[in-house]
């Protein structure tokens, strides 16, 4: 009630929330893309998200991403075999693909809270790696250059 009559009374301009907290996740910062970013330390890795919503980050998607986190060696496995089946498919950029790590994890889509994408670090600074993420699942990687 009181936001209403502040609202109605005392300005117009709504307070924007540019930083959460999450038990998992740690601070999640609003980026100027408009996404919500965190980073989390995992072993001797650090796994950047970049999780879509309005005024605070999705739910859905938030709760995705501490699945990915709580099961971090089984969600590297999987992107690991899929690597490997994608440096047999591309031959020419074998090396380079076998040296691939998970660098972001994107889940932008509250409609579409299974999907997402997967950005790679790689040896070459110009080419960036990444794949579909579809129904939780690494498909299709690519690179832009």
């Amino acid at each position: 009630m009181f936001g209403l009559v502040k609202k109605l009374f005392g300005g117009q301009h709504e307070e924007k929330t540019c930083e959460v907290s999450d038990t998992i996740l740690g601070k999640l910062k609003l980026s100027e893309e408009g996404w919500w970013e965190a980073s989390v330390t995992l072993g001797a890795k650090s796994v950047g998200f970049k999780i879509g919503g309005k005024k605070e980050p999705d739910a859905n998607l938030i709760a995705h991403a501490k699945d990915i986190v709580k099961t971090f060696a089984e969600f590297e496995k999987m992107v690991a075999e899929f690597l490997v089946q994608e440096a047999k498919r591309l031959k020419p950029f074998a090396h380079e693909i076998q040296q691939l790590a998970i660098e972001d994890v994107m889940l932008l889509w509250p409609k579409r809270p299974n999907d997402g994408m997967i950005y790679f670090s790689g040896v070459d600074k110009f080419r960036v790696w990444r794949c579909d993420y579809v129904d939780r699942k690494p498909r299709g990687l690519g690179f832009d250059d």
